[in-house]
C-alpha cells in the first residue's frame, strides 16, 4: 500500500511538472509571438509612407512614426506622453497641435488639408482615426497625415493651363461668331443647303463657346476668383427668365419645358443673380439634353420654413445608383451619359454646387434609372 502510494505521488509529481513545463514552454512562445508581432507592426508604422501619430483618450502623444517626425520637423522622444491643450508660439509644436485638435476644432471625425511651412512648405491631408477598447469605450485617437503637396501642385498647373488654352480659344471662336452671323443676315439670296451649314456652323460654334466658359468658371472656382455680388432679388422672376431663355431650345429637342409659378408671392433673397441664373441654366440644360424627345420637364419653386426651395423634374434617363456619388465632382459623366450626349463636358453640376454652396444652400437629387431625374437646390430666406 505504502509503495503504491509512493508511486502515485511520484506519477503525480510528473504530471505537475509536464503540466508546468507545457504552460511555462505556452507562455514564452506566446511572449516571443506577441514580441514578434509588436516588432513587425513597429516596423510597418516606422515605414509607412505616410505620417503616423497615435494619442490616447487624454490626447496624450504615444506614438510619432519617422515620416511624421521629417513632416513636422519634430523628434518622438521630445513629445512622447505630452499632452497640448494649446497652440504653441513654436512653429514646429504648432503644426502638430493643428493636427491633433482637429477634432476638437469641428468636433467631428473627417479630414483637413493642412497647410505648413517648416520644416519646408508642404499641404497634408490630416485624417483622424478614432480608437476603441475591447469593451468599445474610446481608447484615443490616430491621425494619418498624407502629402498633396504634389497632387496641389499639378492640379495648378492643370488650372492654369485650362485658363491660357481657354480665353486662347475663345478670341477666335468669338470673331467666327461674328463672322457666321453677318453671313446669316444677309442670307437672303442663300439656298437653303448653305442656310442649314450656316446654321450648323452658328449652333456648333455656340456649343464650344459655352463649353469653353464651363472650363472658365471651373478654372475661376478652384482660383477663389469666380467673385460674386450679393444682392436681394425675386427668386421667382430669376427662374421665369431663364425658363424662357431656354423654352425654345427645349421645343428644338420635341421637350415640354414648364415652369409651375409659386401659389403666392415669395419674399427676395440675397443672391447673385447672374450665378443663381447660371445654375439654374445648367440644370435645366442638363435636363433637356438627357431627356428623350417627348419627353417633360418640370420646374417647381417653394418656401418651407426658412428656405426657398428649386426643384427640376425630368422624364429622361435618370442616373444608376453606382453613378450617384460622383455626380457632382469634376469631369464626370455617367456610362448612359456619354452615350445619350457625346459631347458633354461633365462640369455643369460642379459649377451648380458650388455656387449654391457659396449662397449658404444646399443641392441634392433623387432618381431612378430609367424614369428620370428630380434636381433640388434649397437658398437661405
Amino acid at each position: 500500500m505504502t509503495n503504491l502510494m509512493k508511486n502515485y505521488f511520484e506519477l503525480l509529481s510528473l504530471v505537475f511538472i509536464f503540466i508546468f513545463i507545457v504552460l511555462y514552454l505556452t507562455a514564452v512562445w506566446r511572449e516571443r509571438r506577441v514580441r514578434r508581432q509588436r516588432d513587425e507592426l513597429r516596423m510597418a508604422i516606422n515605414y509607412l509612407f505616410d505620417g503616423l501619430i497615435i494619442t490616447n483618450r487624454s490626447g496624450q502623444i504615444l506614438k510619432m512614426n519617422p515620416k511624421a517626425e521629417k513632416m513636422l520637423g519634430i523628434k518622438e522622444e521630445d513629445v512622447i506622453s505630452k499632452k497640448l491643450t494649446r497652440e504653441p508660439s513654436n512653429p514646429y509644436y504648432a503644426n502638430l497641435y493643428r493636427v491633433i485638435s482637429g477634432i476638437a476644432r469641428k468636433g467631428k471625425q473627417e479630414w483637413e488639408e493642412l497647410s505648413i511651412k517648416k520644416p519646408e512648405k508642404l499641404i497634408l491631408r490630416t485624417t483622424p482615426i478614432p480608437l476603441f477598447d475591447k469593451k468599445g469605450k474610446p481608447a484615443g485617437s490616430l491621425y494619418v497625415l498624407h502629402d498633396i503637396t504634389r497632387e496641389k501642385e499639378i492640379d495648378a498647373i492643370k488650372s492654369e493651363f485650362i485658363t491660357v488654352a481657354a480665353h486662347k480659344l475663345r478670341t477666335p471662336l468669338s470673331e467666327i461668331k461674328w463672322a457666321v452671323e453677318a453671313l446669316v443676315s444677309e442670307a437672303e439670296g442663300f439656298s437653303s443647303l448653305q442656310k442649314e451649314i450656316l446654321e450648323k456652323c452658328h449652333g456648333t460654334n455656340e456649343r464650344m463657346i459655352s463649353q469653353l466658359d464651363s472650363l472658365l468658371y471651373v478654372s475661376e472656382i478652384e482660383k477663389g476668383l469666380f467673385k460674386y455680388k450679393f444682392r436681394f432679388e425675386l427668386l421667382e422672376d430669376v427662374v421665369a427668365e431663364v425658363v424662357q431663355s431656354m423654352n425654345q431650345f427645349a421645343k428644338d429637342r420635341g421637350i415640354s419645358l414648364k415652369y409651375q409659378e409659386p401659389a403666392s408671392p415669395l419674399p427676395e433673397i440675397r443672391i447673385d443673380k447672374e450665378k443663381i441664373k447660371l445654375a439654374i441654366h445648367n440644370l435645366i440644360d442638363n435636363a433637356i439634353r438627357y431627356t428623350p424627345k417627348d419627353g417633360k420637364i418640370l420646374l417647381g419653386l417653394d418656401k418651407k420654413g426658412e428656405y426657398l426651395i428649386f426643384s427640376i423634374r425630368d422624364t429622361g434617363i435618370g442616373i444608376p445608383r453606382a453613378e450617384r456619388e460622383r455626380v457632382f465632382t469634376k469631369f464626370f459623366r455617367g456610362r448612359k451619359a456619354m452615350k445619350t450626349y457625346t459631347e458633354g463636358t461633365g462640369l455643369n453640376l460642379f459649377v451648380v454646387k458650388n455656387i449654391i454652396e457659396k449662397h449658404n444652400g444646399k443641392v441634392w437629387f433623387g432618381s431612378k434609372e430609367g424614369q428620370g431625374s428630380t434636381f433640388y437646390f434649397k437658398l437661405p430666406i
